[in-house]
């Protein structure tokens, strides 16, 4: 009898066991229930913006804070969920997005939505010129586009630019002599309608772009007192060179169009010359040179745009879906048109008749 009460015992010991294992196994789960977390976003593009889903159990909207970010021209979208120790951060599209509309977010039934709107398309004409413009300047950077065109004048072709894809789109159509298209990227930076001239003539056309960040030229003093160098902490070392012997008499500096800052120091052996470019994150009329003490300095102040930080606070609704547009909106827009192809110009003529 007691050989059959012990092995009762041990049956029951293992079985409170597996009891014991089954209650902690639960509470495990009940604890990675209480942790929200938000699973790897879904990122949908679409003509009119970028729809961000994710999947969010046990989340509610007032668990969740949205923000966007923007600063030295790049844009962040982080979303924070109470009780989660990993925010969601994802890099936008500045170049697209609309940052002056704040973008629409919800998180309903466990699914979190971001809707974020693109920029409005814009279609820019280039107006065209039939006469040769004799005093155009241009440079060797690629910022000439030629294009061989016989029999095409000047009421036969368009040149648009569009936005925000800065490409520009070349279109020909003649009735004796058909029809051509062509997109161009890789364009200047910040280009504008005003940098744009056109001309055709002779059975070439010619597409100008000058530079959006060309600067006028300008001599920089150079100072001998180092007090004169005081700058703030966000300051930009342009030039640090050891010079001894040399005074800022014996020192020149230039600022040319093309953002290049040309040093010449005099010396007892002859002359040295150095030559450095300024990024268009520099404020360019904040550049001051010294030469004290054996040291050559230039230094310069950011730009605002560079320095400031701007966010955006996002609402996150627990009613309606977030949504690039309304549904009924949506079904009248039409399809998105399917993409020509695109060319990189890199200053050749090019025979778009053959």
């Amino acid at each position: 009898m007691a050989l059959v009460d012990a092995l009762f015992d041990d049956d029951f010991a293992f079985a409170n066991a597996g009891e014991r294992a089954r209650a902690m196994r639960r509470l495990n789960e009940n604890e990675r229930s209480r942790t929200k977390e938000i699973g790897r976003p879904r990122i949908e593009e679409t003509s009119r913006g970028f729809l961000i889903t994710a999947h969010a159990p046990g989340v509610r909207a007032g668990d969740v804070k949205a923000s966007v970010t923007t600063k030295r021209g790049h844009a962040k979208l982080r979303i924070d969920v109470e009780g989660s120790s990993s925010p969601l951060e994802l890099g936008l599209p500045t170049k697209y997005i609309d940052i002056t509309v704040a973008p629409k977010a919800s998180c309903i039934d466990g699914v979190l939505r971001v809707a974020v709107l693109k920029r409005t398309a814009e279609t820019l004409r280039v107006p065209i010129s039939s006469t040769p413009d004799e005093g155009m300047e241009t440079d060797d950077e690629g910022s000439t586009i030629t294009l061989s065109v016989p029999g095409f004048g000047a009421a036969d072709i368009s040149v648009t630019l569009e936005r925000p894809e800065d490409s520009l789109v070349v279109e020909g159509d003649s009735k004796n002599f058909g029809k051509f298209k062509k997109t161009f990227k890789n364009l200047p930076a910040d280009i504008e309608l005003s940098h744009i001239s056109a001309s055709v003539a002779h059975g070439l056309l010619k597409i100008t772009m000058q530079d959006p960040h060309a600067i006028d030229p300008m001599d920089i003093a150079v100072s001998s007192l180092e007090s004169d160098m005081t700058t703030s902490e966000s300051a930009v070392t342009l030039v640090r060179r050891h010079v001894p012997g040399v005074s800022a008499d014996n020192v020149s500096c230039r600022l040319t169009a093309d953002r290049m800052l040309h040093v010449e120091v005099k010396t007892s052996n002859g002359r040295a010359a150095l030559s450095t470019s300024v990024s268009r994150n520099v404020d360019h009329s904040t550049i001051r040179a010294a030469c004290a003490n054996g040291i050559l300095s230039v230094v310069a102040e950011p730009t605002k745009t560079e320095t400031e930080t701007h966010v955006l606070q996002i609402d996150v609704s627990g009613d309606s879906p977030a949504a690039l547009v309304e549904a009924a909106v949506e079904a009248a827009l039409p399809s998105t048109e399917k993409p020509t192809e695109v060319e990189d110009f890199d200053g050749k003529i090019e025979d778009v008749a053959a």
